[in-house]
């Protein structure tokens, strides 16, 4: 018997002297990590409350240079008003944000430098891409013991516009976490880090909702130094989490110890998506170092709209701001317009699962007659949303951008499942369109559908405007062209009604390519149209356009657009078979033509040149590429550069082997 309370002492005072139960949190060994270098990165001393995000599928952090941050987990805010202070051993008061010295942004991470004579701290934040949770990392070097207060307020509030219930906040001292609730059990969320202890009073609730909580860490004593000797840094890496969830407190919790356990291989995969990125899409290589870059970035910031809602779907969002004391972070919910607008950019650039995601979403909430929905919360789904609110189906010009969105594309990949899953969908935003014509004057209306993106003021609301009209006129060519000769009949007399009656508004249409003939104005190729497509060679073909010069597409080069970019943002007149139609005023243009062929990409041709006032201009000179040589021409690595007249520079921009672009 002695023996048995000698034994069960001795196991009291191992467990009382710290040795750790298997419910408390242990720490990760983050010693050797690092941020990748390399790459995408811009970097700059701060600016003070300049706007910056943390951007992953399912969550978030959104602040200003020197001010606070809140973090989401989509549909959910966790908590605002983070931020952190520092104090040095001997030091009476608290150092705070002012040391915030410069901030570096890269895709997938973006770090703050706190610096101060006796310590660095860098906070490196990222948003793992498929977890509904945040990191934050704190890389402490200090010559003095330093300890680190993190204030934050506890919020649990569902985006605008449902409504919330008063969030609990609790204290797990062997997690060291804190763990928000409500009332339901449903919503909850988890901030922690293993080395934290609260230092806040509890309970939370009998101090007012406005007082910030704190909790205290204490990166590592310098051991074994002389005092003689001068004080070297200690460098330690200090992770905290946020996480939250729609199912209820074990499942924050849940997705609080996967990240806290695999900090190292979610950063190594949010990085490599963002690499995977820029190497599988459209790049361009100009005399512009600057202008290269900022194609690279545009990428990266259309890639960041994706956004993942357990209760509705993946999409692409809008854009991002601080909530502040409201719960409208910006305009970080689903947008049918913007969606389909930027699916334009994300199918021109190669990022074809963007364009799939937006699309399929869209697709997913398309009301039963036809209409796309012009925006969508993110909290949708645990209110009436699309019966008991008008802002659903508040735009008219969402559901022709819908057909526009879905044929291009179409022409760019030739994805022939996924335009026969989506047939039916495209049919029926079609036929919804035609049919806001009340008037029968082939015009489509606002009136009674919703408005568009331009007018304003005392143009709203308008009964009918160009800006539609001309979604309508694209969106008759792209039901034709997607349809194929036994789907026709499904379309109906309304197609060739349509086109009929749009027609005088086509007189500058951009060609058609269809196989090996080009057709222009609705009429087949023949005469001088047929020269340009002589020997199988590319033709190209100038029409007038506000802002924008000549397109070329080619059924055999679905990415063969022309990208022209004004220097004065003055109109171009139109040349070729239309040289008298408007005039044209002194303006440099740069040409950028991209395209693809059997596979293989060929060099974006770059030319610049001076246009003219009044003075018609003769045929342009013809940028031929020969169908019959172009494979011939290709080098091994998949690349070749187009015959280019003598003034311009031929540019070598090439995808990956496993990528055509």
């Amino acid at each position: 018997m002695n023996n048995v309370l000698r034994t069960t002492a001795a196991l009291l005072c191992w467990v009382m002297l710290g040795v750790p139960s298997s419910s408390q949190q242990v720490a990760p060994d983050l010693s050797s990590f690092r941020i990748q270098s390399g790459g995408l990165e811009l970097s700059r001393p701060t600016h003070a409350s300049a706007f910056f995000d943390v951007v992953g599928r399912r969550a978030a952090l959104f602040g200003y240079e020197g001010r606070d941050l809140e973090a989401w987990v989509y549909p959910i805010e966790i908590v605002d008003g983070l931020s952190l202070s520092f104090r040095l051993e001997g030091y009476p008061l608290d150092i705070d944000r002012d040391t915030l010295a410069s901030i570096s942004v890269r895709p997938e991470a973006t770090t703050l430098v706190y610096a101060h004579s006796a310590f660095t701290v860098r906070q490196t934040m990222f948003a793992p891409l498929d977890e509904p949770g945040v990191v934050i990392l704190l890389e402490v070097e200090s010559v003095l013991p330093l300890s680190i207060t993190a204030s934050f307020r506890p919020r649990l509030r569902l985006m605008w516009p449902a409504t919330s219930m008063s969030s609990n906040l609790s204290w797990d001292g062997d997690a060291h976490a804190y763990f928000l609730t409500e009332e339901t059990n449903r919503f909850a969320g988890v901030l922690g880090s293993p080395d934290a202890r609260d230092v806040s009073v509890m309970p939370y609730q009998e101090e007012p909702r406005d007082l910030p909580n704190r909790f205290v860490i204490d990166p590592p004593r310098l051991a074994g130094a002389r005092s003689e000797q001068p004080p070297r840094p200690a460098r330690r890496v200090i992770p905290i989490v946020i996480t939250g969830s729609v199912e209820g407190r074990a499942a924050a919790k849940a997705a609080y110890d996967r990240i806290l356990a695999s900090i190292p291989d979610l950063y190594a995969k949010t990085a490599d998506h963002y690499a995977r990125l820029d190497r599988s899409t459209v790049g361009i290589s100009t005399p512009e170092p600057r202008l290269d870059e900022a194609f690279r970035w545009a990428k990266v910031g259309i890639d960041k709209g994706v956004a993942a809602n357990p209760l509705l779907g993946t999409g692409l969002i809008a854009g991002f701001r601080t909530a502040g004391d409201s719960e409208r972070p910006g305009y970080a919910w689903y947008f049918g317009r913007d969606s389909a607008w930027t699916t334009l950019a994300s199918t021109a650039a190669g990022a074809f699962d963007t364009t799939k995601t937006a699309l399929e979403f869209l697709r997913k909430f398309q009301r039963d007659d036809g209409k796309i929905p012009h925006e969508i919360s993110q909290s949708a789904a645990l209110i009436p949303w699309f019966t008991n609110f008008g802002y659903p189906w508040a735009s008219a010009d969402a559901t022709p951008l819908y057909v526009i969105a879905n044929a291009e594309y179409w022409r760019a990949t030739a994805d022939r499942p996924f335009l026969d899953a989506a047939w039916a969908s495209i049919l029926k935003a079609y036929k919804f369109s035609g049919a806001t014509d009340s008037d029968g004057n082939a015009l489509i209306e606002n009136t009674n559908v919703g408005h568009g993106w331009v007018e304003g003021g005392s143009l709203y609301p308008a009964h009918e405007e160009i800006y539609m009209q001309g979604l309508w006129v694209e969106a008759l060519r792209s039901v034709e062209e997607m349809a194929e000769r036994d789907q026709l009949d499904a379309v109906g007399d309304d197609l060739s009604r349509h086109e009929a009656r749009a027609h005088a508004a086509r007189a500058h249409r951009d060609a058609v390519g269809y196989r090996d003939r080009v057709e222009l104005h609705r009429r087949p190729a023949g005469g001088l149209d047929a020269v340009l497509d002589e020997l199988g060679e590319r033709a190209q073909v100038e029409v007038a356009r506000h802002r924008l010069g000549p397109r070329v597409r080619d059924a055999d080069d679905r990415l063969g657009e022309g990208l022209v970019v004004v220097a004065d943002a003055l109109e171009v007149g139109a040349c070729g078979r239309a040289v008298t139609a408007l005039g044209e005023r002194a303006g440099s243009m740069l040409e950028v033509l991209t395209g693809r062929h059997a596979g293989r990409c060929y060099a974006p041709v770059l030319c610049a040149r001076r246009v003219r006032s009044r003075r018609p201009r003769t045929r342009p000179q013809r940028w031929a590429r020969s169908r019959s040589s172009a494979t011939s021409t290709a080098k091994s690595s998949g690349c070749w550069k187009s015959a280019t007249p003598s003034s311009c520079a031929a540019v070598l921009t090439c995808a990956p082997p496993e990528t055509s672009v």
